[in-house]
C-alpha cells in the first residue's frame, strides 16, 4: 500500500547494500536511474562507493543538481561530485542536515606571517571523541613547516580544551 504524500521506494534504491543496522533516511535517482542513498553515517553513491558525512566539506543543492565536495587539506580543493537528481525523496535536505550536524566545532585561525587554517571537530556516529581536521585557506601553504607547526599548536590547544 502506498501512503499519501510518500514516494514508492524503487527497486534500485532497495537494492543498494546497507551495512548491518544501517537504515535509509532519504534517496534520490539520477537521470540514468542510478541511486543515491543517505544513511545516518554516510552517503551511498552510484557505483557502490560511499562518503562518510565527516568527509564531506560541503553539499550544495541547485535543483536538480546535488554537488558534494570531499574534505581536503586545502579548502575547496577536495574532489567534487555532481549528480542530476530526477526523482528525490528528501535527499538534498537530509544531505545538508547530515553534513551540517557532523560539524561540532569550527574556528578559523590566522597564521603568521600570513594565511589561515580552519580547525574542524566532526562528530563520528557511535564515537564519543571528535574527529579533528585542519583545513587551510587557499593562499596558505600547508607544506611550510612553520605554518604546519602553528596549525598543529592551535589544534593541540583546542583538543585539550574541547576534547
Amino acid at each position: 500500500m502506498k501512503l499519501p504524500g510518500r514516494l514508492q521506494v524503487p527497486d534500485v534504491v532497495r537494492s543498494v547494500a546497507l551495512l548491518p543496522g544501517e537504515r535509509r533516511l532519504a534517496w534520490g535517482l539520477t537521470g540514468d536511474g542510478a541511486a543515491l542513498v543517505a544513511t545516518p553515517t554516510r552517503l551511498l553513491l552510484p557505483g557502490g562507493t560511499s562518503m562518510d558525512w565527516v568527509m564531506v566539506e560541503k553539499a550544495t543543492w541547485r535543483q536538480p543538481v546535488l554537488t558534494v565536495t570531499e574534505v581536503a587539506e586545502v579548502e575547496g580543493t577536495g574532489r567534487e561530485q555532481a549528480f542530476t537528481i530526477e526523482q528525490d525523496a528528501a535527499l538534498a535536505e537530509v544531505v545538508r542536515a547530515r553534513v551540517t550536524s557532523s560539524v561540532a566545532w569550527s574556528d578559523r585561525r590566522r597564521l603568521d606571517p600570513r594565511g589561515a587554517v580552519r580547525l574542524v571537530g566532526r562528530r563520528v556516529p557511535g564515537e564519543d571523541a571528535l574527529l579533528w581536521q585542519l583545513v587551510f585557506d587557499r593562499e596558505t601553504d600547508p607544506s611550510d613547516p612553520l605554518v604546519r607547526a602553528q596549525a598543529s599548536a592551535f589544534l593541540d590547544a583546542v583538543r585539550r580544551t574541547i576534547g
